[in-house]
């Protein structure tokens, strides 16, 4: 169940192999995020994920909930911007702490979908702000589909700052 989801991760470090602090940091416009903070976007949504996981799995009440059409997340052509709890801080970061961060986060989020029945994650569920509710099951690839939108927003980074991965 979480092998997209590690494959993407995978892209992602590759993506910004090679760019130092200062590439990472450096922001295209003052209104578009830098990668360093693309990065610790993805480190608070899985937490927030995993957290709200961790609630829906400790309520008695379970659901069945619809398939969601959460690969639309993929289209970058529809902007929708990350809720305040999700907005990455505006200091520059070391990628040390976030890539330390991340791997924290996603070894946590592995855990969900590794550690329970795949019967469980699909009777427990928490809201999505565009989806609506969604599965725990669902949740889980859904974070591989919002992580590849933001690989693809870091690919576009890197080619509006003019800088490339070695």
């Amino acid at each position: 169940m979480f092998t997209r989801n590690d494959d993407i991760r995978s892209q992602i470090w590759e993506a910004v192999s090679g760019l130092n602090e200062e590439q990472l940091n450096l922001q295209p416009t003052p209104d578009h995020w830098s990668i360093m903070q693309v990065l610790r976007h993805l480190n608070l949504m899985e937490n927030i994920i995993v957290k709200q996981a961790h609630a829906a799995l400790e309520k008695e009440q379970t659901v069945s909930v619809d398939k969601k059409p959460y690969e639309l997340t993929l289209d970058r052509s529809r902007s929708v911007s990350a809720p305040s709890h999700l907005q990455p801080p505006a200091e520059p970061e070391t990628l040390a702490n976030v890539r330390h961060d991340l791997k924290d986060s996603h070894q946590a989020l592995m855990h969900v979908a590794q550690d329970h029945e795949a019967e469980l994650l699909r009777s427990k569920s928490f809201l999505h702000p565009v989806f609506g509710e969604m599965d725990l099951a669902q949740w889980v690839d859904f974070a591989s589909y919002h992580e590849e939108r933001h690989l693809a927003q870091i690919q576009d980074i890197n080619q509006r700052l003019g800088v490339s991965h070695t």
